[in-house]
């Protein structure tokens, strides 16, 4: 088959994989850009019949830690390497004095790409994000009356949207080439240099909701054809951006979020109250 992302051939490397216990699907490996993905998906119908998997326990903790590196990460995103990032480590207690004089507050517009039930938004707009969503196929619940409107979006997020994808080629096209934002963030697994074996929890069988996986080459092959640069925090927390940044600097930032969230926290105006009111007013003029 060809790879639905770059259009390279692809290698069967594992044969009647077996989703919801009874539709199978076959998984290649293109040989270019390392993407895996299955031949044939019968079961989305199913596989959807609700949007968010009962066997997602940790959808609120997930959205709260990112919420928290969404904030941290947009907070230095443009900040300056002032010294090697091994001293960053030994000072760091101090830096949250550094940082409370030097970061200022990111203002511009953020698109939750596949917003869900809008619990990231709603985290994002608290803490002081003016935040909106999109998503054509869950109903949001936590974050209505902030849809996606007129306007540029500085920063598109996709969280745990990309494995989900069974044209990925179709809706990253739309996030670079038509919203073409300065900085796309977004998180998957990223499975390494192997392909994993049956006992990989993110195959996620059961579910039938994961379909496409990626690793470093994969996201690397994905900078270049929509010309970004691109790096990942971890595994799982990746950022494409249209100018180099200072990678070092914000991987470290960003894996101590939990130390630095608080601190940052308070360069923000929380937005709830001034949303409510927003709300009010619509409600009024319906």
């Amino acid at each position: 088959m060809k790879c639905r992302l770059c259009g390279s051939d692809a290698t069967l490397v594992k044969s009647d994989l077996l989703y919801l216990k009874k539709f199978n699907a076959n998984l290649y490996q293109c040989n270019y850009c390392k993407m895996l993905q299955l031949d044939f998906v019968n079961w989305l119908d199913f596989a959807y019949s609700e949007s968010i998997s009962i066997t997602d326990t940790g959808l609120v903790q997930r959205n709260i830690m990112l919420a928290k590196r969404v904030l941290v990460l947009l907070s230095v995103i443009n900040l300056k390497n002032l010294f090697p990032v091994f001293l960053y480590r030994i000072f760091k207690k101090y830096l949250k004095i550094f940082a409370a004089k030097s970061i200022k507050p990111f203002k511009s517009k953020i698109l939750d790409f596949g917003g869900g039930y809008g619990l990231l938004v709603r985290l994002l707009r608290d803490a002081g994000f003016d935040a909106y969503w999109n998503d054509l196929y869950t109903e949001n619940l936590l974050a209505k009356g902030f849809e996606k409107n007129s306007g540029y979006y500085e920063v598109l997020l996709s969280f745990e949207v990309l494995e989900h994808l069974e044209n990925p080629k179709f809706e990253l096209d739309k996030i670079f080439k038509e919203f073409s934002p300065n900085f796309f963030i977004t998180t998957t697994l990223s499975y390494g240099n192997e392909v994993p074996n049956e006992n990989w929890w993110y195959y996620s069988f059961e579910t039938g909701q994961h379909i496409t996986f990626y690793n470093q080459e994969t996201f690397n092959v994905i900078a270049s054809i929509y010309g970004y640069h691109y790096f990942s925090v971890d595994e799982t927390f990746h950022i494409f951006s249209k100018q180099k940044i200072n990678k070092e600097l914000i991987r470290f930032y960003v894996q101590r979020s939990d130390f630095f969230y608080d601190t940052f926290a308070r360069k923000y105006n929380s937005l709830t109250l001034t949303d409510h009111d927003r709300m009010l007013e619509r409600i009024k003029l319906s």
